[in-house]
C-alpha cells in the first residue's frame, strides 16, 4: 500500500536521521560502545541502577538509598521514574540501554521539527532540512550527556506545534494532544526545557490567533481550551511536580546565589561559537583563552554551540520578501531573544527578566537557551529551502543572503584564526562559501531548486563535520565492570563510604592536589582519546555519585542538582570544614561511614590507610579506615534538642559522642546512664522501607545514619509514633525500655494527593476522548 504524502516526509525523515545517527556514533550503533561523557557514567547509569533495584526488591521508586545518605527518588526530575523511556532503558541490556535512548529521542525531536517547519509553511524539502539541521546543531547534540534536558528539548517543537494546532482548529482532539505532549515533557524531567517550550507555545497560539480577521472573537475558545489542556496535563504529570515542588521548598534551590544561577553563560566572545566549532577539543587549553569563550576555565556546559554556517545561510534567506516572511521574522525575533538570555548577565535579557519573573531565578546555567536557538535556526532553515527554491525568487534576495554568508565566513575565519589550534585549517568559513556559491549563479545555469538543494547538502556536511566526534563512546566493560576498589570497601553491614570530591567546590583540586583538573591524564598518549582515559580515571576512583552503580551507598555527597535538604546540605558542608580536626573523624563516625576514598593525605591523619592502590592520573587512591564507625543503627540513651545553629555547636562539643548520645531538633531529653546497653538487628531493608528489631534496658532513641525526610513513616510494635530528625539530619525513634519490633516507610504525603490527582486527569483524558468518538455521524 503506498504511503500518504505526510508519511512519505516521515519516513524519510526517520530514514535520515537514523543515517545521521551512524555517521555521529559509529561507536555506539556499529561496535556496541556505550555513550559515557560526564553526567552519563557518573550519573544517568547510577540513577537507572537506582530505579532498577527499587522495582527488582519491590519497592515503590520514591527513595534512592545510594547517593549522600539517601534522598527523594521520585521527587528528583532528573531520576525520570515516571518517563517511559526511562523505564525502557532500564529494561533493556546495559549496553544498549542509553543508545536506545539518544535514537528515540532524536526521532522524536526531528520528527517534531518537521511538522511543526511544514505548518509554519515548509515543503517537504524544508522539513525534511529543518528536522536533520536540528539533529546537527551544536546545542542539540552537547545536550546529548545531559539526558534529562536532551529528552526535554526532543519535545519542544512538538509542545509549540500543539499550541498552534490548538489556536487554528480549537477542539476536544487539540486540547488532549496539547495535555499529552506537554505531561510528557513534564515526566522527562527537564524545568528549563518545559518553561520554555511553554513560553513559545503561548506566544505561538497569541500569534496565531491575532493574525485571524476576528482574533479577539476567537480568542475565547483558544483561552478555554489551552486552559482545560495545561490543567490536564498538570493532572496527568502530578505525580512528578507536586513531590519536585515540596523538595526544591526544602532545598536552597530556590534561593539559588546569582553567581550559581549564571554560571555557564555565554559571554560576548563566546558568541564566536555560534559560527565556529569552537568546542573544548578543538581550542588548546589556556585559562584566558578558555574564560573569554567559556567563562571560566573550564568545558562549557554545551561543548558547542555551533549552528552552522549554510545553516544560517538558510534561515537568512526565510527573511526574504515571500508569504511566509513575517513568520520567519517572529521566528528570527525568539531566537535572538534566546541568544541574547543565553549570555547571562553578560547580556542585555537576563537581568530584567529575571526582575520581572522573579520564579526564572530557580533555573540555572542561561546558556540552556541556545536549545531554542538551534530550534529557531532549524524552523527558519526549512522556511529558507522554500524561499531560495522559488523561481521568481529575486536575483538580489539571493545575492543578499550570499553575501550574508560571505559576512558569517569572514566572522569565523576570525573567530577560527584566534582561538583553533595554530595550524589548523578552517574548514567552516569554506563550508560557508561553497554554499553562497550557487546562489550567485544566474538562475538559467542551476535551477533555483537545485542551488537550495545543494546548500541544504552543505549545511548538514558542514554540521557532520563539526560534530562528528563531540560526544565519545567507549567499551562497555569500561563503565560496566567494577574496579579493583569496590571489592574493598563493599560491605554487607551497611556501612557507608564517603568519596572525596575534587572537582564541585572550585580550587579544591588546586589547593589539595595542585592542579585544576583532579582527573586528567597529562601523559595519555596522542593516539588514545584522552576522554575515554579520564573516565576511566574517575571510574576507578569512583567520583560522586557513580559508586551507587555499584550497588555502594555513599555519605556526604555534595549537592549537584540542588535539591538536598538543608540541613543535609549544611552537614555536608561543615564535614569539609572541620578537616584537619578531631571533629572531623567524629562526623565520619556518625555517618556509618566505614571507608573513606581519597588521592590526598593533608586533613585525613585521624584515619587509617587500610589499602594504597594504583591509578591512571598517577596518584595512588587511597582507601582509609574509619576507626570506631556507627553500624548504620544503633540505640542512644542519653540526647540533647537543639536546633540551627545550637545543634551544630552541640555537634562540635568535645563531650559529644554519637555513640552514646543524640542531638534531637526536638524530642524526649533522654539522660541514661553513660554505659547504656541495648542491641538492634536488621530484619528488612529495602530502599523505600525497613524493619529493626530493638532490645534496650532504658528508655532510648534508635538512630539510623540516613538523610531526614518528613515522608518517612514509622510504627513501633504496630503503633505510629514520630520520625525524630537526629544529629542534623538522620534518622530518630524514641523507643521506651524493652524490646520493640520498628518499621519505617517512606511515603510522602504529596505523593498520595498527587497520586490522585493523576488518577482524576487520566479519567478526564479518557472520558473527553470516548465522548468524541461517540459523538453522532452527520
Amino acid at each position: 500500500m503506498a504511503l500518504s504524502g505526510s508519511r512519505r516526509s516521515d519516513a524519510l525523515l526517520v530514514g535520515a536521521t537514523i543515517t545521521l545517527a551512524v555517521v555521529l556514533y559509529p561507536g555506539a550503533l556499529l561496535r556496541g560502545e556505550a555513550f559515557f561523557e560526564r553526567d552519563l557514567h557518573l550519573d544517568w547509569y547510577p540513577r537507572v541502577a537506582a530505579l532498577g533495584r527499587s522495582l527488582g526488591a519491590g519497592s515503590w521508586p520514591l527513595w534512592d538509598l545510594s547517593i549522600g545518605f539517601g534522598r527523594p527518588q521520585l521527587a528528583d526530575p532528573s531520576a525520570q521514574v515516571l518517563y517511559p523511556a526511562a523505564w525502557l532503558a532500564a529494561a533493556l541490556p546495559w549496553s544498549v540501554a542509553y543508545t536506545v535512548y539518544v535514537l528515540l529521542h532524536l526521532l522524536i525531536g526531528a520528527l517534531g521539527t518537521g511538522h511543526l517547519a511544514a505548518r509554519l509553511g515548509a515543503d517537504r524539502r524544508g522539513a525534511l532540512a529543518a528536522g536533520a539541521l536540528w539533529v546537527l546543531s551544536g546545542p542539540v547534540q552537547s545536550a546529548l550527556n545531559l539526558w534529562h534536558h536532551f529528552a526535554g528539548a526532543a519535545w519542544m517543537a512538538w509542545v509549540v506545534l500543539a499550541f498552534d494546532r490548538l489556536a487554528l482548529h480549537p477542539s476536544r482532539r487539540s486540547v488532549l494532544a496539547l495535555a499529552a505532549v506537554v505531561a510528557a515533557q513534564v515526566l522527562a524531567g527537564s524545568a528549563d526545557a518545559c518553561a520554555m517550550s511553554l513560553a513559545l507555545g503561548a506566544a505561538a497560539a497569541a500569534l496565531r490567533v491575532l493574525a485571524r480577521p476576528k482574533g479577539r472573537r476567537a480568542a475565547g475558545p483558544v483561552l478555554a481550551g489551552s486552559g482545560v489542556a495545561l490543567a490536564l496535563a498538570a493532572a496527568l504529570s502530578s505525580l512528578q511536580w507536586w513531590p519536585t515542588l515540596e523538595a526544591v521548598a526544602a532545598s536552597s534551590r530556590r534561593d539559588l546565589d546569582e553567581e550559581v544561577r549564571t554560571a555557564w553563560s555565554v559571554p560576548l566572545a563566546g558568541l564566536g561559537r555560534l559560527v565556529a566549532p569552537l568546542d573544548p577539543a578543538r581550542v588548546p587549553f589556556e585559562p584566558g583563552r578558555w574564560e573569554k569563550l567559556y567563562e571560566r576555565p573550564a568545558p562549557p556546559f554545551l561543548f558547542s554551540a555551533y549552528l552552522g554556517l549554510p545553516a544560517l545561510g538558510l534561515a537568512a534567506a526565510a527573511l526574504l520578501p515571500g508569504p511566509h516572511r513575517r513568520r520567519a521574522l517572529v521566528l528570527a525575533g525568539a531566537g535572538a531573544v534566546a541568544i541574547a538570555f543565553s549570555m547571562g548577565p553578560h547580556g542585555p535579557v537576563y537581568g530584567p527578566l529575571t526582575v520581572i519573573l522573579p520564579f526564572l531565578r530557580v533555573f540555572r546555567y542561561p546558556s540552556k537557551a541556545l536549545l531554542v536557538a538551534s530550534l529557531m535556526v532549524a524552523l527558519l532553515a526549512g522556511l529558507g529551502v522554500r524561499a531560495l527554491s522559488r523561481p521568481l525568487a529575486a536575483r538580489r534576495g539571493r545575492i543578499l543572503v550570499a553575501a550574508t554568508l560571505a559576512g558569517l565566513s569572514l566572522a569565523s575565519l576570525v573567530v577560527t584564526k584566534l582561538y583553533w589550534a595554530p595550524g589548523s585549517f578552517p574548514w567552516p568559513s569554506l563550508a560557508g562559501l561553497l554554499a553562497a556559491f550557487p546562489l550567485v549563479l544566474p538562475a538559467r545555469s542551476v535551477r533555483p531548486a537545485l542551488a537550495a538543494i545543494a546548500v541544504v547538502v552543505l549545511a548538514v556536511a558542514d554540521l557532520l563535520a563539526a560534530h562528528r566526534d563531540l560526544n565519545a563512546t567507549a567499551p562497555v566493560g569500561l563503565v560496566l565492570e567494577p574496579p579493583p576498589v569496590v571489592g574493598l570497601v563493599r560491605r554487607d553491614d551497611g556501612r557507608r563510604l564517603y568519596v572525596y570530591d575534587y572537582h564541585t567546590l572550585p580550587g579544591t583540586a588546586e589547593r589539595l592536589l595542585g592542579r585544576s583538573e583532579p582527573y586528567w591524564l597529562a601523559g595519555a598518549a596522542p593516539s588514545v582519546d584522552r576522554r575515554v582515559l579520564a573516565c576511566a580515571a574517575q571510574r576507578q576512583f569512583l567520583v560522586p555519585p557513580s559508586a551507587g552503580f555499584f550497588g555502594l551507598e555513599s555519605s556526604y555527597d555534595l549537592d549537584t542538582r540542588g535539591l538536598h535538604r538543608r540541613d543535609l546540605n549544611d552537614l555536608d558542608f561543615f564535614l569539609r570544614l572541620t578537616e584537619g580536626t578531631p571533629l572531623h573523624a567524629r562526623l565520619l563516625r556518625m555517618g556509618a561511614v566505614a571507608n573513606v576514598l581519597a588521592l590526598h593525605r593533608r586533613g585525613l591523619e585521624d584515619l587509617e590507610l587500610a589499602h594504597v592502590v594504583p591509578s591512571l592520573i598517577g596518584d595512588p587512591i587511597l582507601v582509609f579506615r574509619v576507626p570506631g564507625a556507627c553500624p548504620r543503627a544503633w540505640l542512644v540513651g542519653r540526647t540533647r534538642v537543639a536546633a540551627g545553629e545550637a545543634s551544630f555547636r552541640a555537634l562540635a562539643d568535645p563531650s559529644f559522642d554519637p555513640a552514646e548520645e543524640a542531638i534531637l531538633a526536638s524530642g524526649p531529653r533522654l539522660a541514661g546512664p553513660l554505659g547504656f546497653r541495648g542491641e538492634v538487628t536488621w530484619g528488612e531493608r529495602r530502599p523505600d522501607r525497613a524493619r529493626l528489631a530493638a532490645t534496650a534496658e532504658e528508655p532510648a532513641v534508635l538512630v539510623l545514619a540516613d538523610a531526614w525526610d518528613p515522608g518517612w513513616r514509622a510504627r513501633v510494635d504496630g503503633a505510629s509514633v514520630p520520625v525524630l530528625r537526629a544529629n542534623i539530619a538522620f534518622l530518630g525513634v524514641a523507643l521506651p525500655a524493652g524490646h520493640h519490633t520498628v518499621e519505617l516507610v517512606y511515603r510522602p504525603a504529596e505523593v498520595s494527593r498527587a497520586l490522585a490527582l493523576s488518577a482524576v486527569g487520566l479519567l478526564a483524558v479518557a472520558g473527553l476522548a470516548l465522548t468524541g468518538r461517540r459523538r453522532p455521524r452527520q
